[in-house]
């Protein structure tokens, strides 16, 4: 059975090796309640030279990215796969950012602008010049998606793992929002899933993100890759296989917490 990899950092007020994050806690949490082996480390350096392709790695996505490089792995999904556009509910398509700062039109336009590079900045409401800030790099123009925007009033991260969604958990809950006066159309997300299910290349574990806007609608706001999820409140074993079988499918091994 392979080991899991565990990024830990020393807390000077109780004296002790904790979790990296919240995130690593809970997914610790739930390998060792399914019986795995954790060994813990503090820098992807220790390690890198010792993981197996059987092994998964509790860290962050930049440290993910270089372990699955080791084994020639470049992990991608879509944010909107073809099979899901017409719950987009919006128009969506590819510009650059520094074509968009240069733009009057573009960057006042109040568009939400993403990097198709995944997590080089958050994609975020674009309405001045100020909401460029962090968005740029000197080195590269980088390319972005660009969508017309929503009038969000609710938000959740559905998980999906092997075709199953195991649960649904509110995010991006702000207090000017009221979100919990909202809620999704359930037929709605069963017929996301159904389309989902019918995508040859789906990832065997990922989120599908929903919103619900002012309008009424319930729409998909975007995919993301398992191995870099945060939990939202996914209880621990539910979280654990959720990176197994990602991790599993990307690095063509068996996925041995699959019970």
């Amino acid at each position: 059975m392979g080991k899991i990899y565990m990024k830990t950092k020393y807390d000077r007020g109780m004296k002790m090796e904790i979790p990296h994050s919240f995130n690593i806690a809970n997914a610790m949490y739930g390998f060792r309640e399914l019986g795995a082996e954790i060994i813990p480390y503090h820098s992807i350096d220790d390690i890198y030279d010792i993981v197996e392709k059987e092994d998964i790695v509790l860290d962050y996505i930049l440290q993910c990215n270089e372990i699955f490089g080791k084994f020639g792995v470049k992990p991608r999904i879509p944010d909107y796969p073809d099979v899901l556009v017409p719950f987009l509910g919006r128009k969506i398509w590819k510009d650059t950012i520094n074509t968009i700062s240069s733009d009057e039109k573009k960057w006042s336009a109040g568009y939400f602008v993403k990097p198709t590079k995944s997590k080089v900045f958050t994609g975020k409401i674009i309405k001045s010049l100020s909401d460029l800030v962090g968005c740029g790099n000197q080195d590269e123009d980088y390319e972005v998606l660009v969508s017309e925007p929503l009038e969000i009033c609710g938000e959740w991260r559905c998980f999906i793992t092997y075709d199953e969604l195991v649960d649904v958990r509110p995010y991006g809950m702000l207090l000017d929002r009221k979100s919990y006066l909202y809620q999704y159309d359930v037929n709605v997300l069963n017929s996301m899933m159904d389309e989902f299910r019918k995508w040859e290349e789906r990832p065997m574990a990922c989120s599908m993100d929903i919103c619900v806007t002012k309008d009424g609608r319930t729409l998909l706001v975007e995919l993301n890759d398992a191995y870099a999820l945060g939990c939202y409140g996914l209880p621990s074993i539910s979280y654990a296989k959720l990176i197994s079988a990602r991790w599993s499918q990307l690095l063509n091994v068996n996925d041995e917490y699959r019970f």
